[in-house]
């Protein structure tokens, strides 16, 4: 049936009643008519097909009334309906509108022009509710079949609905458990950053790609993708929240590996020559604004080659991470280590006297040397030349201060090794070959 089909509920007997009168004079437009002349006949028809709008006469042979209008009512689902009544019993008609007809029409009145007008109104309605279905269908579809997570929640953090992408990513196999969990302190891994999330939706509205940490149900940590939006009323005042999450542990996972990659050093695992000589600049930068001094202990390990030469390549890169190890032991909370090249380590101390400078180079010489380092049955004493250099902000740049490490390190290699020399800037230190020639 076509959407402009009119199932009209009329007794005609003996002859054709107003409804079937005025429709017969409609020639704007053209309405395919089925016609029945009792309630039951028009229940049997509204259950095989589908009409764009229903005519009910009120006063049937086999149903009168409210009775006969509510009866039809709960067969006919979201189709239109208008009743038709005696102007004696106007009432009925605005009672029925009241309780959800379409509208209603005095039989005694009832031209073509009128009718043709409320058939219009029906038929836009019948096609609005049959493209909010449609869009409801489409909606529900992307809603279930979507990767990512969707969900609704109160302003309390009540859960309302969810998909199922939405509980298998928290690890949920039944929906029902999920919708039980309060989603800013049972699901969110941190509660003080979902408040300072929400006050911000609340504020702005709106909350596109914000990388957030939730808990699944085994307790493990899953970074989300998340995205929300806040609904208001008419008066503005908030009803729900609602917005999707995409797991996105993996690719974080990788981000953090690529970015730790890129600034350590793949043997030892400490921080490599490019991420130190950053680390350096920044340092300048704080002790310019703090007017703090900072310190540099340049080490450099003696007698490597012996080690090479003497067992191979492989016991050379296991001693470098032996001495990498007890070196880390040795250092405060806040030093910074690197393998700035080979068999040479520097170390970073920020916000440091002299003395303390001292304290932590001479402890690193210590560690060094507290444990020999076994191969093949073989133990080996590790030692270094360990030179210590000054810095402030009023240094032009970080190298200065490198230098004056690599300075005192020089003198303490040439003058036997195992030794901690300090930069003083007397000249009375011999000058090493140039920084750059390190590798």
């Amino acid at each position: 049936m076509s959407d402009e089909n009119i199932l009209l509920i009329e007794d005609s007997r003996p002859s054709p009643g107003p409804a079937a009168r005025a429709l017969e004079k409609i020639r704007a437009r053209h309405y395919t008519v089925v016609r029945a002349s009792t309630l039951a006949e028009g229940i049997e028809h509204i259950g095989k097909g589908r009409f764009a709008a229903v005519l009910l006469d009120l006063t049937l042979r086999d149903a009168m009334g409210l009775p006969a209008f509510l009866r039809f009512q709960s067969k006919s689902g979201t189709t239109p309906l208008v009743v038709l009544v005696d102007r004696a019993y106007e009432d009925l008609g605005i009672e029925a509108t009241r309780r959800g007809a379409l509208d209603y029409l005095l039989k005694d009145e009832l031209a073509a022009s009128l009718l043709d007008k409320v058939l219009r109104l029906a038929l836009e309605r019948t096609h609005t509710v049959l493209a909010l279905r449609a869009s409801e269908a489409r909606y529900r579809t992307m809603f279930e079949s979507t990767a990512a997570g969707v969900y609704q929640a109160t302003i309390d953090d009540r859960l309302i609905t969810i998909n199922p992408a939405f509980s298998k990513l928290l690890g949920y196999a039944n929906e029902e458990d999920v919708l039980k969990l309060d989603f800013g302190t049972q699901i969110c891994a941190n509660y003080e950053d979902h408040l300072r999330w929400r006050h911000e939706l609340e504020a702005s509205g709106e909350i596109r790609s914000r990388e957030m940490v939730l808990h699944n149900r085994n307790g493990e940590r899953i970074v989300v993708m998340h995205s929300a939006r806040l609904v208001r009323d008419s008066r503005g005042a908030p009803l729900y929240y609602e917005g999707t999450i995409a797991d996105v542990t993996a690719s974080h996972s990788q981000a953090r590996q690529w970015s730790y990659e890129a600034s350590h050093d793949s043997l030892t695992g400490l921080l490599n020559r490019r991420e130190m000589e950053r680390r350096l600049q920044t340092a300048l930068q704080s002790a310019v604004i703090d007017r703090s001094s900072l310190a540099v202990v340049m080490i450099d390990l003696d007698d490597f080659k012996q080690i090479n030469d003497r067992f191979g390549h492989n016991a050379g890169d296991d001693f470098l991470r032996h001495v990498a190890s007890a070196m880390r032991r040795a250092l405060r909370a806040g030093d910074l280590i690197a393998r700035y090249g080979g068999d040479e380590f520097l170390v970073l101390l920020e916000r440091t006297s002299e003395e303390n400078a001292m304290h932590v180079a001479q402890a690193l010489l210590a560690s060094i040397e507290a444990d020999d380092f076994l191969w093949t049955g073989q133990a080996v004493r590790a030692s270094a030349s360990l030179g210590v250099g000054m810095g402030s902000g009023s240094d032009p740049t970080w190298i200065t201060f490198l230098e004056r490490a690599d300075i005192a390190c020089y003198e303490a290699k040439t003058q036997g090794g195992r030794a901690v020399k300090l930069y003083r800037g007397d000249g009375s230190m011999r000058r090493r070959p140039a920084l750059a020639s390190f590798k």
